[in-house]
């Protein structure tokens, strides 16, 4: 099965130069239904009676022994390539193995999380006209699909996710997992096959408006032709307003791309929770404003600002739908000062929005990314480690990540990855797990 969550990758603030500031029910659930997944309806993080915890990448052979540890979740990772090998044939024997291992994990008394494969596209599919994101350099990057600029993209995808669901039943999945990127997480792709940084992935022909139509609902580009770095347009001055107006469009497509999967999930079937994944701190106002001010040419942020993970601007660009979780992919990643804090009570008064508010330079990913989703109207989050590809793990390291789920008020964590409880991670085992679970109730 395709290792689809391995490929996260770290989302952090690079250094700043100041060095102090381094950088499955229906849908029919009541309100009362919600509190008992552990919503929180303060602005401030909510302390949660239960907290809920599971693995990425579960494998079914270690199902019975984590229910016992104490762990209540699982997450099945599927493969969209192996699903759809040829477009609209789909191979019974994968959709079989898959529902054996959906069986499994569910008589051990496992509740399950989708992860269903658009970050794994089929190569068919990538070989349609548009459908790779290509960047103003003239690169196409290899392994994603435009799900934000290529209707026929979504079209397939739609098509994808309805047999999926009529394969596997969407009642038996307690969630199901959002993102766009080659990870699977709310974002562009990073650097491309070239590694060039400031890769803005919006110069293909439909997101220039000169071939096939846009996903409905998508606005055009407000400057077609322009790139990021030039001063001027069409012989005339490109102003930092014009520079506002188009990073605005390429974050709304983003986002409208989200909002997409989140009501194609519905549409199809799935009525648990849609948890929507976000990776790292992303960047914070400073960041763009001088971004904007050099006409989005890389000198001030040269990777984050082309990725789009202002998650301060985007999660609030996000359709307010029942049982929308939004996830922190970043539990102990290392960020912070000191390294992975956790939320405090007056963080709900700082405005993510305010380049002044310089406090949060030195908070973790988690943290910013917890305050930022409540100033949006998300109550509902969720947590994950960054993995060991971000950050290695350490002794103490679960009961760190466990420290800033409750301090934010997340309601669950998934630890990253199923693999290394048994592997000889550091501070990583099913023993250390099954301490920190016990420890909260």
């Amino acid at each position: 099965m395709a290792d689809q969550r391995s490929r996260r990758r770290s989302h952090q603030r690079s250094p700043r130069r100041d060095t102090r500031r381094r950088h499955p029910l229906g849908w029919a659930l009541s309100a009362l239904a919600l509190l008992a997944l552990g919503t929180g309806l303060s602005a401030c993080a909510p302390r949660h009676t239960r907290y809920l915890f599971g693995t990425l990448q579960t494998d079914p052979a270690n199902a019975a022994r984590e229910q016992a540890a104490g762990l209540t979740l699982a997450s099945l990772p599927i493969a969209w390539n192996r699903y759809e090998p040829a477009p609209g044939v789909f191979d019974p024997g994968y959709a079989a193995t898959v529902r054996g291992q959906i069986a499994r994990l569910r008589a051990a008394g496992l509740q399950l999380e989708l992860d269903p494969g658009l970050a794994s596209p089929p190569d068919w599919l990538l070989d349609l006209p548009g459908a790779r994101y290509l960047d103003q350099y003239g690169d196409a990057f290899p392994d994603c699909a435009n799900l934000v600029f290529s209707a026929q993209v979504r079209d397939r995808a739609r098509d994808y996710l309805a047999r999926v669901a009529a394969d596997l039943g969407p009642a038996a999945f307690r969630a199901v997992r959002i993102g766009i990127d080659d990870s699977g997480e709310f974002s562009y792709p990073a650097a491309g096959p070239t590694g060039r940084t400031n890769a803005y992935w919006a110069f293909d022909a439909a997101a220039q408006g000169t071939g096939a139509a846009l996903p409905p609902g998508t606005a055009p580009n407000p400057y077609p032709g322009w790139r990021p770095g030039q001063t001027s347009y069409q012989g005339r001055e490109f102003t930092t307003t014009q520079v506002t107006t188009w990073y605005d469009w390429y974050l709304g497509a983003l986002s409208g791309a989200v909002d997409w999967q989140l009501n194609t999930l519905r549409a199809v079937g799935f009525q648990g929770l849609l948890r929507v994944l976000v990776p790292g701190t992303g960047y914070h106002p400073a960041e763009l404003t001088g971004e904007i001010a050099a006409h989005l040419d890389g000198s001030v942020e040269p990777t984050l600002t082309a990725q789009g993970v202002g998650f301060y601007l985007t999660l609030g660009q996000l359709t307010h739908l029942p049982g929308v979780q939004i996830v922190s992919t970043a539990l102990v990643d290392g960020t912070g000062q000191p390294a992975d804090n956790p939320c405090e009570p007056g963080d709900d008064t700082v405005d993510t929005r305010s380049p002044q508010a310089t406090q949060v330079y030195s908070w973790s990913s988690t943290r910013w990314v917890a305050r930022a989703a409540r100033q949006n109207g998300f109550a509902l989050l969720g947590g994950e480690s960054a993995g060991t590809q971000v950050s290695p793990y350490r002794p103490g390291v679960m009961a760190a990540a466990a420290r800033q789920m409750a301090a934010c008020g997340l309601t669950d964590l998934m630890w990253a990855f199923d693999h290394n409880l048994y592997d000889g991670t550091p501070g990583s085992s099913l023993a250390d797990y099954s301490a920190v679970v016990h420890s909260y109730g």
